[in-house]
Parts: C-alpha cells; structure tokens; sequence
C-alpha cells in the first residue's frame, strides 16, 4: 500500500523539481462524513510544466485514520468549476505518477478551467490587445497577476482573484466566480466582481471565452465612474 509520504515525495518529484512550477501547493487533511477515512486533498495554483498552464486544480486521495497510507489506489481529480471532478484508477506508485504527468501534459480539464489558465499566460497583451481593438485609448494594462485570497477553499466557494494594474498608476482587484444555474431561466453565470480603492462593480456573464474583452472593457467603465 502507498504511503502518504511516498505520495507528498511523488508531487514534489512532479512539481516542484525542474519540470515544472507551481505559485502554490497546500495539503489539508479532511475527516469523512462517516468518519471512516479521511480524504488527503492538494489544492495547487498557479502550474506551469512544459508547454502545459493550469491556473488551479485539486488532488484527492482517500487515507486510513492514522493519515499515513492510502486506502485505495484512486484518486479524483478537479476537472472544472464548479466541483466536476474525474476519478483515476492507479496500480502502484510509479503508474500514479505517470496518470499524474498524462493529466497535466494532455491538459485533460474542463472547458472553463482552460479559458481561465489560458487567461494567465499573457493577460497584459491580450487585454492591452482587446482594449484597442475596441478602441479603448485612455487605459494600458502594466501587469496583471494571480492572486487567490483563500487556496484551501470547497470547490463551489473558489474564486479566481486577480490584481491588474492600469496605466502603472491604478491598482483593481478583479474576482470570478462561477454561479449555479438558476431556477428561472436554467443558465450558468459568470460573477465578476470589480473593486477600485472602497468602490465594488459586480457585472455577470453567461460564458467565459470572451474574458479578455470583459475584462478589458469593464476596467474602463469602472475607471470611467471612479476618476474625474
């Protein structure tokens, strides 16, 4: 049976060595509802290996009481937001590794958590690209960057945060959030939520592939409001 030990050596082997690097990697253990097992569950942000970027994913395995060794040769995987998990079966510690690396390099994950991971790779240029091509002159993004407030969160509560600079001279804080469909109309929303200095804009959407030009333009609209 695999040790935990075996697998927290494994994920440093996979992430952390010259293959790769990772902004974050928390470890939390969390007691079962029956109390049986508890599930062994790392959270990672920020990932980049190879050609590969991955903006958060989750890694659950199930370990016996003494959280020392695996109870099963499985774990699941957060595929996309909201809480889609895949599960992957494994024989030994080597064949779980490589199911790991296989995930990673093939970017087996869901259409939202590849837009948002895609979104992290060259923010300023795509929003600087899609800002003048809406002719939006008055504003230049200077850096953007990945910042999660809470790492550890339930999948249904996570929030991707990100803090963009405009102009070198503005800082706005800008967080999404995906909302479950809703009971009127059956659609999935999109949350984002703008703050400059103590003013706070939410604006809603219903998909993701155009992020950039959303972004992009309600940074301008909220700076409109904000600076006379």
């Amino acid at each position: 049976m695999i040790t935990t030990k075996d697998l927290e050596t494994t994920f440093k082997e996979i992430f952390e060595k010259e293959r790769g690097l990772v902004q974050s990697i928390e470890t939390v253990f969390e007691l079962s509802r029956d109390k049986s097992f508890y599930k062994l569950v790392i959270s990672i942000h920020g990932l980049s290996i190879e050609d590969t970027l991955i903006i958060h994913t989750k890694f659950i395995f199930k370990t016996n009481l003494e959280k020392n060794k695996l109870i099963e040769n499985s774990f699941i995987y957060l595929y996309d937001i909201n809480c889609e998990y895949h599960k992957v079966d494994f024989r030994n510690i080597i064949d779980l590794r490589k199911k790991i690396e296989d995930i990673i390099e093939s970017n087996e994950f869901g259409t939202d958590l590849q837009i948002l991971s895609d979104f992290i790779e060259a923010p300023s240029m795509f929003l600087n690209y899609y800002l003048k091509r809406a002719r939006i002159t008055n504003y230049s993004i200077y850096d953007v960057k990945y910042d999660p407030k809470f790492k550890t969160l339930p999948c249904d509560r996570i929030t991707f945060d990100f803090k963009i600079n405009v102009n070198n001279a503005y800082d706005i804080s800008v967080s999404i959030q995906k909302k479950e469909k809703e009971e009127v109309d059956d659609i999935v929303r999109y949350k984002f939520r703008f703050q400059f200095l103590d003013k706070i804009f939410n604006r809603e959407t219903d998909t993701l592939t155009n992020i950039h030009f959303f972004i992009g333009s309600n940074i301008a609209k909220t700076l409109d409001k904000m600076i006379k």
